[in-house]
């Protein structure tokens, strides 16, 4: 019954982390695009096609710390927030696999917790191959 009990702890923890890490991401987001629609952003071409010199249209972040410079100049950013709420989003289910691993562990499931390490090294391995982690 321990066990049950122990497993159901594991599955509240990671139900928890995916639950409040979407509902923050999506809030991020939002908040983005309040931002963006509050300075007038949606009075010009939202999808622009053309080609730049730089190789990306102005406001698209393709890389974390393109993000991140986003959010630090000032005023901030709105498309910037809006891209750190999908981070969140796209980031929250490593967190939950990356909690599940040592909960796993502690209450004794060591099967579990090595398929969670797996799935683990493949997100980190992916994100890598990506380029996404520079």
């Amino acid at each position: 019954m321990s066990r049950l009990r122990a497993t159901f702890s594991v599955e509240h923890l990671v139900s928890r982390i995916l639950l409040f890490g979407g509902l923050l991401g999506i809030g991020v987001v939002l908040l983005g695009l309040v931002l963006y629609a509050a300075h007038g952003g949606f009075r010009h071409h939202v999808l622009d096609l053309t080609r730049r010199p730089a190789g990306h249209p102005p406001g698209v972040f393709v890389s974390v710390r393109q993000v991140t410079g986003g959010l630090a100049s000032r005023p901030i950013d709105p498309l910037a927030l809006s891209a750190l709420g999908l981070v969140i989003l796209m980031v929250t289910p490593a967190v939950a696999v990356a909690a599940a691993l040592p909960a796993f562990w502690c209450t004794g499931d060591r099967r579990y917790a090595l398929i969670a390490l797996v799935v683990l090294a493949m997100l980190a391995l992916s994100a890598t191959l990506a380029g996404s982690v520079h």
